[in-house]
């Protein structure tokens, strides 16, 4: 509450609102900047509102904040002087505040200990992200980590690798017309969307920035356009176009208040990336002869149908996700810290100097240096140096330092693992070695389920891709499998029986055994039916012998024994592969004929 209100109202409003946004520039910035304890406008934590009381006689608090005591915890409205006292003795009045700004460590959850963010009510309102503060910092954290942090990095490339690995594969059923037909819609919406690469993308960036928004482009749309100039052209296609949207430009997901999952539309607000050259290529390239924009600056509102938002690491009732980096963004920095710190330390423990003592005038302490410039930082190998005794020269090295490291690379290595539930052998650091093959694979475990559950969402987004393009072509609802290869490397050969098996068994078809059997053995391009075709091209030419039941020729329907007359030679694989399939079961039958193909 301010006692005095004086004549410079709008400027503080002005400042008040407008601090973040550059309307000159278009530009946005959102990062931390300690305030003035002039200006109580611009206070941002408890300390710097404790600076701005005692700078500014004129300005009074009135403030209901969150207290604790033997009680338990409860409001208290506190005014200027209640509030100093409680929050610098630490009286019966415990403050509490959140960490961000007050702390050089960067990074979330880095504020002193015991003093995290504790929301004054419950509901979505204090559980969300708050757009300008909290999720465009992460967001920005989060993208930094991704770029300029190893561990962060191998983090996310791990993930990515054992999520989508050497690529994926849609099946559905093709051995009827309207089958062949949706396998054909999808592989043209696959090559003309790059849709594999994007489901790359999808995988490493849904865990950088917790979440992804694929954006369906209306009306036939193949670019994503806004605001056409006077000879600009609207590209179309028939195939229907998806597109990744950077959910930072998403400033806000409209919904009725009371139910978040019902999304109204999407506000989509962002300068475009600059451009220095504008010139058109003119129209015999088919392209706009009109000068383009060196930027844009978009408002758009895209509705909810149009676009596909998936989240992960939040609760139910948040809008938004959270990046895979948010619990160990602040251990990420820590790390950092403590080996360009270690290094620092070891640079200093190696180096030395020349110490000379020169017992003569400033003209021969002058003449030795000139002569030591001429020999250079180090004298090259065999040098010789004549002098007196009133000269020695001693090496030194730095006797008061140690090189020893300490164990915050262990402990920031395992806060972070943790947090990620990666094993610490897995980001081939020198913590690495000495694991066994047991231990590896117990350490194995914990992220193989992990890798399942994102493995899930990522299986969940192409099934909605599926079905959105069958509809698009008008086919309806048709099922269809993803098939990824397996995220923990088993026994090869031990699967390809345990596939021969359930095969045998009939528990599933030839064509999806055979076509796991090919992911396992690192065939990519795969195709059961030209397989087959071209496998029973292969096959030699097997004349009918047998025109029985069964028998060979000369062989009686009561004589034992093989052959005529009751021989014991059994028949030729010929006879066998050719004989009549009647009387075998299925397996019968195909045992008979591997072993008849074999002979």
């Amino acid at each position: 509450m301010i006692t005095e209100w004086t004549k410079e109202k709008d400027t503080r409003i002005h400042l008040l609102t407008n601090q973040c946004f550059n309307p000159d520039k278009y530009e946005y910035d959102f990062t931390f900047k300690k305030a003035n304890p002039e200006n109580f406008w611009e206070t941002h934590t408890t300390v710097e509102m404790l600076e701005c009381l005692d700078k500014n006689s004129q300005v009074e608090l009135d403030a209901r904040v969150l207290g604790l005591s033997r009680g338990g915890l409860h409001q208290k409205r506190v005014d200027t002087n209640q509030f100093r006292e409680a929050f610098v003795k630490g009286d019966e009045l415990q403050m509490r505040e959140d960490g961000f700004g007050s702390t050089d460590f960067g990074g979330f959850g880095a504020g002193p200990v015991g003093r995290d963010f504790t929301p004054l009510l419950g509901g979505p309102f204090f559980k969300n992200l708050y757009y300008y503060t909290d999720y465009i910092r992460m967001h920005a954290e989060s993208f930094f980590a991704f770029h300029h942090d190893p561990v962060a990095r191998a983090i996310s490339n791990i993930t990515r690798d054992f999520v989508v690995g050497k690529g994926f594969e849609v099946q559905c059923d093709t051995s009827n017309s309207k089958g062949k037909a949706a396998m054909l819609a999808w592989q043209a919406f696959s090559e003309a969307n790059n849709f594999e690469q994007q489901i790359d993308d999808v995988t490493s960036e849904i865990g950088i920035y917790g979440e992804v928004m694929l954006w369906w482009l209306p009306n036939n749309q193949s670019k994503i356009v806004y605001q056409l100039g006077a000879t600009d052209t609207l590209p179309m296609g028939i195939i229907p176009r998806v597109r990744l949207i950077d959910p930072s430009n998403i400033i806000e997901i409209v919904t009725y208040p009371e139910d978040i999952t019902r999304v109204l539309y999407y506000v989509w607000l962002t300068p475009t990336q600059y451009q220095i050259y504008t010139n058109s290529l003119g129209s015999k390239q088919n392209m706009s002869t009109e000068v383009q924009p060196t930027l844009k600056f978009i408002y758009q509102q895209i509705p909810a149908f149009q676009m596909m938002h998936y989240k992960v690491n939040s609760v139910s009732n948040e809008k938004r996700g959270r990046s895979d980096f948010f619990p160990i963004l602040s251990y990420l920095k820590r790390l950092r810290d403590s080996v360009d710190y270690s290094l620092i330390a070891l640079q200093k423990v190696s180096a030395w100097s020349v110490d000379t003592t020169i017992d003569g005038s400033k003209d021969d302490i002058d003449a030795y240096i000139a002569a030591m410039k001429a020999l250079g930082t180090i004298p090259p190998a065999g040098s010789d140096f004549v002098h007196s005794k009133a000269i020695e020269r001693k090496y030194e090295g730095n006797s008061n330092s140690s090189g020893n490291m300490s164990n915050a690379f262990e402990w920031c290595i395992s806060m972070i693992c943790a947090g990620v539930q990666i094993p610490a052998n897995y980001l081939i650091t020198h913590m690495a070695g000495g694991s066994t093959r047991a231990s590896a694979i117990v350490a194995t475990e914990p992220v193989a389920k992990k890798m399942e559950n994102r493995r899930k969402i990522i299986t969940r987004i192409i099934k909605d891709c599926w079905d959105r393009v069958m509809k698009s072509a008008g086919l309806g609802i048709i099922p269809c499998n993803v098939i990824f290869p397996e995220i923990i490397t088993q026994d090869r050969s031990q699967k390809l029986k345990d596939l021969q098996l359930c095969e045998t068994n009939e528990w599933i078809s030839p064509e999806r055994a055979a076509t796991l059997a090919a992911k396992e053995i690192g065939i990519d391009d795969y195709d059961y039916n030209a397989e087959m075709q071209q496998y029973k091209k292969q096959l030699p030419e097997i004349p009918p012998i047998l025109t029985g039941q069964g028998k060979a020729p000369g062989q009686s329907g009561s004589s034992g024994g093989f052959g005529a007359g009751g021989s014991s030679l059994p028949p030729s694989p010929a006879a066998i592969a050719t004989d009549s399939e009647s009387a075998l079961t299925g397996n019968e039958r195909k045992d008979i004929k591997l072993h008849g193909t074999q002979l």
